[in-house]
């Protein structure tokens, strides 16, 4: 069966903000599809937050290419939703799932650093698995609190 390279799938307004959905092929072009898809949708955050975004994602459907096996004839599923205080993502791809390891690679040998910058950039960040396998994570703009000192730490971090 041949699908085509992208099929954006209209936004599902839901409690907690507007969802904005992308299926599209795997294979090697995957992640350039989705930051371009990115650009599109995610205009209304703030640039930092944008660019972060789009390294994350990037990252994980990277991995959906590499570890869960999805070529040009397998599924991707991206979704961006607002969320209270953020914005949210989820990656899916037709993988067996996987638990959450350390990086073992020396420091100097590329490649493994995906779910570390996961890990040290987003809020929270969760795998789950259904059949398919889905990373997701959210990021929490920084808040400056009155007399402008910026939050530190990250509440709520999880890896589930």
């Amino acid at each position: 069966m041949a699908i085509s390279q992208t099929q954006a799938v209209q936004s599902r307004p839901l409690a907690g903000g507007p969802r904005r959905r992308l299926v599209m092929a795997g294979g090697t072009q995957a992640p350039e599809r989705a930051r371009a898809w990115l650009h599109n949708v995610a205009r209304w955050l703030d640039s930092d937050v944008e660019k972060t975004l789009a390294l994350l994602v990037s990252e994980l459907v990277n991995n959906a290419v590499r570890h869960g096996g999805a070529g040009d004839s397998q599924l991707i599923e991206l979704e961006l939703r607002a969320t209270a205080d953020g914005v949210g993502v989820e990656v899916s791809d037709p993988g067996p799932g996987f638990a959450p390891r350390d990086r073992e690679r020396p420091l100097d040998e590329p490649g493994g650093w995906g779910l570390v910058l996961v890990d040290q950039m987003a809020d929270r960040w969760g795998i789950t698995h259904d059949g398919r396998t889905h990373v997701w994570f959210e990021l929490t703009p920084s808040l400056s609190p009155p007399g402008g000192r910026p939050r530190t730490g990250r509440p709520g971090r999880t890896a589930v």
